[in-house]
């Protein structure tokens, strides 16, 4: 998969600046689940052995993509998941459904680069600039 161009990131002290565009919101939330997944470990080792479905919902957009972005770090941190593939079903303001794909890690074939603790809520946000949608979140390490 090319992660080119889809999401930049600045790195400060135990935290993580990451920007994320899409060409859509779900392109978006897509290229934000990568970057997590890219960041934490190599994607290119992980297979689809598993499809999960998930639903997340939040208040308003900029509240969704850190409840996104945090439900799928606790799939990983509580069932052990490393996720590749995102296919996403329905998107709104408060709410994104998908099904996530990807396998429980195996550490003699994943290494995980980087541990994420969470997904900070306070300089997360959301945007639709003209044609394009732009987030800036921030992963605490």
């Amino acid at each position: 998969m090319d992660t080119q161009n889809k999401y930049r990131i600045t790195n400060h002290q135990n935290e993580l600046a990451v920007r994320i565009t899409g060409n859509s919101q779900a392109d978006l939330f897509v290229n934000s689940a990568v970057a997590l997944f890219d960041v934490m470990a190599d994607v290119e080792k992980v297979e689809v052995k598993e499809r999960l479905p998930l639903e997340v919902e939040a208040a308003d957009r900029d509240e969704l993509i850190v409840n996104w972005l945090r439900e799928l770090l606790y799939l990983y941190q509580s069932g052990g998941y490393l996720l590749k593939e995102f296919k996403i079903t329905e998107v709104k303001d408060t709410v994104v459904k998908a099904e996530v794909c990807g396998e429980k890690a195996d550490p003699d074939r994943h290494e995980i680069k980087q541990e994420i603790v969470t997904v900070a809520e306070h300089k997360s946000r959301m945007q639709k600039t003209g044609n394009q949608w732009i987030a800036q979140v921030i992963f605490e390490l």
